[in-house]
């Protein structure tokens, strides 16, 4: 073999070896080596026993129940000064000042030197009860007849709030019974269940009770939205984790928590849930120890394996 030709098949067998290993390191159909998943960001903690009790939260408005009307006692001209909305009224003050028709005609009112003529014309129509104006109908000038109303009072002493109970939860509330009402502004007042009326809503199915409040009432609206709960159980001490810890699907029939099975691994542990409040969860089963760390926060969506990175420990994130 002459040197020229040995040098061709040489070069020659070196580029198909070399297309050879190009080839086999080239994924199929040019499809890319897949991305490494990142890792969830995640909180933990652990298991609580804390002292909860199941709550029924439903929706009240202010009411107040009991409205007395001012009334015209006679045929006349109501007088200045006239009574605003929202002022406060006390029990026999006088709201509204009528002068009857013959003493404006007659200015008896001018007339009364003489002690044995008492009569001006002038007559006071006063409050019953201590409460507030709710309306005002008749202004100074007005002319009124006998008997028409010059505005509302409302009977502050019966003031309350007025709940509607779906009929599916009337088993836990009961007259008499202890509750809390939330005001919008954050204030939280004492309240009892005081009365039950005996017809229920048709439409949405709920029954009506009134709310009063115990202790000192502050001065509020009629129709202020407010929230009420009412405990469903006694409270009592169980093992709990805050309402973000625990997962449950479309139907609410399963519940779940995604537990740290090591420094970067996540599982998914299904548990049986019993009382809730705003905040917390009870877990009836199964029974974590106290080593056994939950997922606070980061946890929804997850696999039911799912590489995690903690970002702060369960103490940090109990403070």
């Amino acid at each position: 073999m002459n040197l020229p030709r040995f040098l061709f098949l040489l070069t020659l067998a070196s580029l198909t070896a070399c297309g050879s290993k190009d080839a086999a390191d080239t994924p199929a159909d040019g499809a890319e080596e897949p991305a490494v998943k990142p890792r969830a960001l995640v909180t933990i903690g652990t298991v609580q026993t804390d002292t909860i009790a199941d709550v029924l939260r439903l929706s009240a408005v202010s009411a107040y129940p009991a409205k007395d009307a001012l009334r015209a006692t006679t045929t006349g001209y109501v007088l200045a000064p006239t009574p605003v909305v929202g002022q406060q009224v006390r029990a026999g003050q006088t709201v509204f000042t009528i002068q009857t028709k013959e003493s404006k005609t007659l200015h008896l009112d001018q007339l009364t030197g003489d002690p044995r003529l008492k009569f001006s014309g002038i007559i006071a129509i006063k409050s019953a009860r201590s409460g507030i104006l709710a309306t005002v109908d008749k202004l100074a000038g007005d002319y009124v007849q006998d008997g028409e109303q010059l505005g509302l009072t409302y009977d502050k002493s019966r003031f309350g709030f007025v709940l509607d109970v779906p009929v599916t939860q009337l088993r836990y509330v009961h007259t008499g019974q202890n509750c809390r009402i939330f005001l919008p502004d954050g204030r939280v007042l004492n309240g009892r269940v005081a009365e039950v009326l005996a017809t229920a809503d048709v439409s949405i199915q709920t029954q009506r009770y009134t709310i009063r409040p115990v202790g000192t009432v502050p001065d509020l609206p009629e129709n202020l939205a407010v929230q009420v709960e009412i405990d469903k159980t006694a409270p009592h001490l169980a093992s709990t984790l805050p309402r973000g810890a625990v997962l449950t699907d479309e139907t609410q029939t399963a519940f779940w928590v995604m537990k740290l099975l090591n420094d970067s691994t996540a599982v998914k542990v299904p548990v049986t849930v019993g009382e809730q409040d705003k905040e917390q969860v009870e877990i009836k089963k199964p029974v974590f120890s106290a080593k056994d760390k939950i997922l606070l926060s980061g946890n929804f969506g997850l696999d039911d394996t799912a590489a995690v990175k903690v970002t702060r420990p369960a103490a940090a994130e109990k403070e």
